[in-house]
């Protein structure tokens, strides 16, 4: 086995051939592939390749990144007509605005720059996409002044490349090195789905031959796809989604097809095209994506609770059971006792003591095993709910329990999430509904558990009954963390009807919680 320490350095190894690699093939596709002096690349890639590096990289290992650019960028080569002066400059320009971007990215966010928040988006937004990459361009307009071009639409030209690149770019590169795919194994099938049709959509509305005269409305035609990407697979496949519409729309005006195709005109439509649909859709993604991450841990802090309570349940019943219990029985024996050895009135009232004494042991008893069902644990769900039904039937109406195909295997979560929530709706039916009787029925079917629990008491406004008590919150908080669901229906001299499914598989829980 290779050691850690092994690992990480042969990982720091690679790291700049990689980037070599990666950056000369980046400077290739925006010099050449799609630039020249009068029209620039709307995406300059390589400020994006060296951004990423240095973001996932120490500080100390930033020099090693910004000295193979040079070398990289002169043995390439430029376009025809560029000097050797501009080419420095240029080189020059955008190391700066990356090492400047890096440093005040990870001073506000840290080192560990995922880009997960809304408020790291807007950090990054700001400096990486708006602040440095206007700087750039200030700074290069004398330069392109000098070369004969325009100062207006150099700069903008300038910025709109840099911002486009970190907008599209950077994200899904941080995205795909941080492993957030990992995010998107359960929807792997959603995601292949959505690039299929996203690259058909794409195709035909930016390569598709067949456009005489193409139209604005064939911009809507990837739409669709993309918010489902941004709705549905978080920031990872919205960054991928939105990365393959740059690359088709891209081929598109390469290839002088689809609705961008033609001069300088239809690549400032394009780079405005596509920074509305990345800072708008990826911003939503992260947005809806920190929800969910924020849902989850109120899930999380909501299971942590509930288990603190049945286990503070747990132990205030083994202290009734083994201490109280045992004071009361040790109490009984000697009122029998005194009993035998007094006569008359005395020993009237000792048998008398001896009976409420031996009547609060039994409901003690009973109290002890609500608080703390040993059945539960032992023998499983049916079981514990036949002693829940036999005890409650003795305080109230006839209570019928039927079952059909109820797993002998089921997590204890969801045991004693049902148990709770039947016990509580019992309790509510017994103490409120004034109802002649009360059906409990438990079956399970197509990997869900279903317990119904019906009354013919006097009912409820189920609206009205949300606010005024804590019994329907709890039942609803306890089959939230299992990723079930919960029906109530009801109305005034109607009785009531309570409807529980909780999926028993682990995959389909998980998927529920994330909705």
């Amino acid at each position: 086995m290779v050691p850690a320490s092994s690992a990480l350095q042969s990982s720091r190894r690679l790291a700049v051939p990689v980037f070599v690699a990666v950056y000369f093939l980046a400077f290739g596709l925006s010099e050449f592939g799609y630039g020249s002096l009068d029209v620039p690349s709307p995406f300059w890639l390589p400020d994006s390749v060296l951004l990423c590096a240095l973001l996932l990289t120490r500080p100390q290992q930033w020099w090693m990144f910004v000295a193979a650019v040079a070398p990289i960028r002169l043995l390439a080569g430029t376009v025809p007509g560029m000097p050797l002066w501009f080419q420095i400059g240029s080189i020059a320009n955008d190391a700066a605005k990356a090492v400047a971007t890096a440093w005040l990215i990870q001073r506000w966010l840290g080192r560990d720059v995922r880009l997960r928040t809304l408020n790291e988006l807007i950090v990054f937004f700001g400096v990486a996409a708006v602040g440095m990459p206007m700087l750039s361009a200030i700074a290069a307009a004398p330069a392109r002044y000098a070369l004969g071009d325009p100062v207006w639409s150099s700069t903008y030209q300038w910025f709109l490349g840099d911002t486009l690149a970190q907008v599209i770019v950077t994200p899904t590169v941080i995205y795909w090195c941080t492993r957030r795919y990992r995010d998107s194994d359960a929807r792997l099938g959603e995601l292949i789905v959505v690039c299929v049709g996203l690259a058909l959509a794409s195709s035909y509305a930016f390569v598709a031959r067949g456009h005489t005269a193409p139209s604005p409305t064939l911009l809507y035609v990837p739409v669709p796809f993309l918010i489902w990407a941004a709705v549905r697979l978080g920031p990872f496949g919205t960054a991928n989604a939105i990365s393959l519409v740059a690359i088709t729309s891209m081929i598109g005006a390469v290839r002088g097809t689809g609705v961008f195709a033609g001069a300088a005109a239809s690549v400032l439509s394009l780079q405005l095209f596509l920074l509305v649909l990345a800072l708008s859709l990826l911003t939503l993604a992260v947005v809806i994506a920190e929800r969910v991450t924020l849902l989850a841990r109120e899930r999380d802090f909501s299971t942590l609770l509930l288990q603190a309570q049945e286990r503070e349940r747990t132990r205030i019943a083994h202290e009734l059971h083994d201490d109280v219990g045992q004071r009361l029985a040790l109490l009984k024996l000697d009122l029998h006792r005194l009993t035998g050895r007094v006569d008359g009135s005395v020993a009237s009232i000792a048998a008398e003591a001896a009976k409420h004494a031996d009547e609060v042991a039994t409901s003690l008893h009973d109290l002890s095993h609500r608080l703390h069902p040993a059945k539960l644990r032992l023998l499983g769900l049916v079981p514990a709910l036949t002693g829940l039904v036999r005890e409650v039937s003795h305080h109230g109406p006839p209570i019928t329990l039927t079952h059909d195909c109820v797993p002998d295997a089921i997590d204890q979560d969801i045991t004693v999430a049902v148990f709770r929530i039947v016990q509580e709706a019992l309790q509510n039916a017994v103490k409120h509904s004034r109802a002649g009787q009360i059906a409990v029925r438990v079956s399970g079917a197509l990997d869900t558990l279903a317990v119904t629990v019906i009354d013919d008491g006097v009912g409820f406004i189920v609206d009205a009954a949300w606010g005024r008590g804590i019994g329907l919150i709890s039942m609803s908080d306890r089959v939230q963390v299992v990723g079930g669901t919960l029906k109530v229906h009801s109305s005034p001299r109607c009785g009531t009807r309570l409807e529980l499914r909780i999926p028993l598989s682990p995959a389909r829980r998980a998927d529920a919680l994330a909705v």
